[in-house]
């Protein structure tokens, strides 16, 4: 039996949740506001964790980007979304005290030709902690490798830059 797919909580102009939920693919391709996850994971040492997205992902496939980030499931709350995400894409155990709110922020972008409509509110945090690349699992399907960036060497490869510029 196939998979059940993926619903998201769609939003309103305001960022409150409007009651109706859709499945991931009709999100997109209807340019729904809905709600997203990013997490920045930063070392002691201050290095960011950034990942090279799969060349198989829909949006920015293969480029460089935050650390963690996901939809946030139909019902769940971001740091929950979060927790699913890190282990999903790293196979990194999150816990909710380690999340420090960074900030929410808007982004819409049409991608793919106009197929695919991006329009998320992003909650996005910080999770300091210390990172051992070779102990991480990466979901292929999601995640193509993984480094440890400083701050003026990950500034330019990443599409999220206003993010990664307040780490």
């Amino acid at each position: 039996m196939p998979a059940e797919p993926e619903l998201i909580d769609l939003l309103d102009d305001t960022g409150r949740p409007t009651g109706i939920r859709k499945s991931k693919p009709e999100v997109h391709r209807d340019g729904d506001l809905h709600l997203a996850v990013h997490i920045w994971i930063v070392t002691p040492d201050g290095r960011i964790l950034i990942q090279r997205r799969a060349d198989t992902k829909e949006n920015y496939p293969g480029l460089w980007d935050v650390s963690v980030a996901g939809h946030v499931s139909a019902g769940d709350s971001a740091v929950e979304a979060g927790i699913r995400e890190a282990f999903e894409e790293l196979g990194l155990l999150l816990e909710p005290a380690e999340f420090e709110h960074l900030r929410t922020e808007r982004e819409s972008c049409i991608l793919n030709g106009g197929t695919y409509l991006d329009n998320e509110i992003h909650e996005i945090y910080r999770v300091r902690r210390e990172i051992d690349l070779t102990r991480l699992r990466l979901d292929p399907a999601e995640v193509a490798d993984v480094a440890l960036v400083r701050s003026f060497e990950g500034r330019a490869m990443v599409p999220h830059v206003t993010e990664f510029a307040a780490l």
